[in-house]
This record gives structure tokens, sequence and C-alpha cells, in this order.
């Protein structure tokens, strides 16, 4: 199985980086009072932020809105998912703890001010893409797999070349049913995403972190990959 980024991608966004992390042999399967507690601290910290008073305006929210409408997707419609995330916990509710690789990601999301999801690599038919759709892809959304749609020509889409699954629609707006992380999920590639203004220091310090939280409370062995235009794609 290949991770790869099409060329497309770095042609209209030359600074865009993408850090996977691949986990393999993980324990999801029971709660976490310390990542709980993460999690809960990373929600305060959001919500005492007074940067994020004018969300469409913060700096990297503001990039990600301008990609989705180069995607023709309106960001305040369809809002990019940190920018979502970000809302959500700003509006006093606490996000649930669905499972532990969900607590993780979610926790370095809100530190980090970044898009970072995760997808299960055990539904895997072919490689893992993320590029340009032709339309014909497949999307089934999260929790209600029965309602199916396909993604409009030229959105940025991660997708199973093997049978045309959409795993995340709008780059990185939202996940589909087939790749999403359950307690029995084993086998891992958690994205995390990063265009100016954030830099390589800060998305380098986001992935060690998510990669300290998988050993200490998921086990298993982990190791992260970063894609730039020099270095598209690697083997699984």
């Amino acid at each position: 199985m290949k991770v790869e980024i099409a060329q497309e991608v770095f042609q209209k966004y030359p600074d865009y980086r993408r850090i996977v992390v691949i986990g393999k042999d993980l324990d999801n399967s029971e709660e976490d009072a310390a990542l709980l507690a993460l999690l809960r601290e990373a929600e305060a910290e959001v919500r005492q932020d007074s940067d994020l008073e004018n969300l469409k305006e913060y700096p990297p929210i503001a990039s990600w809105r301008k990609v989705f409408e180069d995607m023709g997707l309106n960001p305040n419609k369809f809002p990019p998912s940190i920018a979502n995330l970000i809302k959500r916990t700003r509006s006093g509710k606490d996000l649930p703890f669905v499972n532990r690789l969900v607590a993780i990601f979610n926790i370095i999301s809100l530190r980090y001010r970044i898009p970072c999801g995760g997808d299960d690599l055990g539904c895997v038919i072919g490689d893992v893409r993320l590029g340009p759709a032709n339309g014909d892809e497949v999307f089934a959304h999260l929790g209600n797999p029965e309602a199916v749609e396909n993604p409009a020509p030229g959105e940025m889409i991660l997708h199973d070349t093997g049978n045309g699954s959409v795993f995340c629609r709008g780059w990185c707006w939202k996940n589909g049913d087939p790749s999403k992380i359950t307690p029995q999920t084993r086998f891992v590639a958690i994205n995390l995403d990063a265009l100016p203004p954030v830099d390589r220091e800060t998305h380098e310090n986001a992935a060690g972190e998510l990669t300290a939280l998988l050993k200490d409370h998921c086990g298993g062995t982990v190791r992260s990959m970063l894609l730039e235009p020099g270095n598209p794609s690697f083997e699984v």
C-alpha cells in the first residue's frame, strides 16, 4: 500500500505539507482518563484564547478558508475541520471521548490549530491518495453509510484508489464512513496538515507530540513521514 499526494496539490499549493503518522498493532479498545484530561485542557486553552474570537480572520484558519474557496466550497457552509472543531469547542460544549485515537488527534488539532484526522487502514484496497476528484468516486457519510454521493470534479479528496471510496471530502472537510476509527482499529494513518503561516517547527512539534501520545496510550509501533513536493509518497 502506498500513501501519496498528487502533484496537482503541490503545483497549486507549493507550501503545503502533510505529516502522516502510521500506527500498527494499536490498542484503541478502552477509555483513558489521562487522555480525557488532556482533551479537557486543550479545550480550556481554546476557550481562553482571545485570538480566536474572530475565527474567520485567524491566520491559520483564514489560509484553509481560502483553499476551500479555491475548491468551490463555501467555507461558511462547509467549514474546514479545524474551524468547526474550534467553533464547537468555544461554544462551551465538551467534545465527546469517542476513543483513544480520536481523542489524540483532537488534542493535537486544538493545541496546534491544524487539521488532524485519521483513517483505519484495514479497509484499504489500493493506495491512499490525496488529489483532485474525477467525480465518480463514492463518499458514504460518516454514521450513515447508506447515504452516498459523489464529490465534485476537481475537489481535493483523500480516497482509496482501489475502489474509489472517499475517506475525506474537501481536503479536510468531512470524513467518510468506510475508514472511520473504531475501538477495533489497530492499523491507522493520522494526517497532520500545514499551510502558511504554520511553520515547519510547529508542524513537526505537533507530529512529535502526537507520536508520543500514540506510543504512551495505544502501544504498537509508530512512524511518521513528511510528504512534500520532493517526496510526495511512501510505502506502508
